[in-house]
């Protein structure tokens, strides 16, 4: 277990309940045993009251997992395909959602509407408002989607954003350098919006030697999303933290 000096510099985030079955059951058992600071919650995804009110009960903060609508009806081929779902990333990144969007349901006005309807269904669901704000394959940092997702936290007040205020951490592999470039260009309207967020962002298959990783943790703050849906991943943070 790690020194509770360090645990307390780390926000370990649990994406993608709702996901599947099995991402959801193993969301439940670490958040029960209190693994989590925040879970995402894929609501255009699966789960039933019973998981709802489990979820609920142990007090982690739910944020909303916002998803676009062909990237659901992809999930099920990509599940668990690390490499494809980069792939898939970097085609979205070179001719796909920035600058000009390809996909008929991806255009600005539509996005809107959809993460709109998303919060709305979140809200029934839950019985209140999201307490923060990421997205599946990390959609809302392409600058044409990260102002959406500013202008629905203000209407809708919801106070943190996943953005890292002081940068990215971890293996700089090509989603990381996308993802940091896409985040200097919102860094202005990130600031401006007076949202909080984490000092730094990791992806836990980012980190390759996580003992080396702890070693050169800055101070601050730092989010860690994990997909516990992943056997090596459940795992690790189940005998971690």
């Amino acid at each position: 277990m790690l020194d509770e000096k360090i645990r307390n510099k780390i926000i370990i985030s649990a994406d993608d309940f709702g996901k599947s079955e099995l991402a959801n059951r193993n969301i439940l058992r670490l958040a029960k045993a209190g693994k989590f600071d925040r879970v995402s919650v894929m609501i255009e995804g699966d789960f039933d009251e019973k998981e709802i009110e489990e979820i609920l009960a142990t007090g982690v903060k739910l944020d909303i997992h916002f998803e676009l609508v062909w990237q659901k009806r992809r999930r099920n081929l990509l599940r668990d395909n690390t490499l494809r779902q980069g792939i898939v990333f970097l085609v979205n990144y070179l001719w796909g959602d920035w600058p000009v969007p390809v996909h008929p349901r991806s255009g600005a006005a539509e996005v809107k509407r959809e993460w709109n309807k998303q919060i709305e269904k979140f809200r029934k669901f839950f019985g209140r408002t999201p307490d923060g704000i990421s997205s599946h394959e990390h959609t809302h940092y392409f600058p044409i989607y990260f102002r959406i997702a500013l202008e629905l936290a203000k209407q809708y007040d919801i106070a943190f954003i996943r953005f890292g205020k002081k940068g990215l951490l971890g293996e700089r592999n090509s989603v990381y350098f996308i993802l940091k470039k896409m985040r200097w260009l919102n860094k202005r309207k990130f600031f401006r919006s007076k949202l909080s967020s984490s000092d730094y962002f990791a992806v836990l298959d980012w980190i390759a030697n996580f003992e080396e990783f702890l070693m050169d943790l800055p101070e601050g703050k730092t989010e860690i999303a994990c997909h516990p849906e992943r056997k090596e991943e459940y795992n690790f943070i189940l005998n971690n933290f």
